[in-house]
């Protein structure tokens, strides 16, 4: 049986404000089947090396279903303005909630 949700610790500052390093997040694995939308932040494979995984905020899908993904923090951020589009089957799932730490609890959008 799978999984629906997982949760993952966020590292690193591409995505400041919205997720700081060391926050945790509850992912919805199977959001990942959906066309992503514009504004969500998910999780992707890095495409430069699969086993890293990436905290971003899509852009755009194009036609190709390749998702343009962005940091928030574009000082800090490696993003497809490098790596360009990424295969939307490389999306491992969307963030939903912060969880931690408990000061910051709340939806991630």
């Amino acid at each position: 049986m799978f999984r629906r949700f997982d949760r993952f610790r966020v590292e690193g500052r591409s995505m400041m404000p919205t997720l700081r390093d060391g926050d945790w997040v509850v992912v919805d694995i199977r959001g990942h089947r959906s066309e992503p939308r514009p504004g969500e932040v998910i999780i992707a494979q890095d495409p430069r090396d699969p086993a890293r995984l990436l905290f971003k905020r899509v852009n755009h899908v194009d036609l190709h279903k390749r998702a343009w993904l962005l940091g928030d923090n574009v000082d800090e951020s490696t993003d497809s303005r490098v790596f360009g589009g990424v295969p939307c089957d490389a999306i491992v799932g969307k963030v939903l909630w912060r969880y931690w730490p408990p000061a910051r609890f709340g939806r991630v959008g």
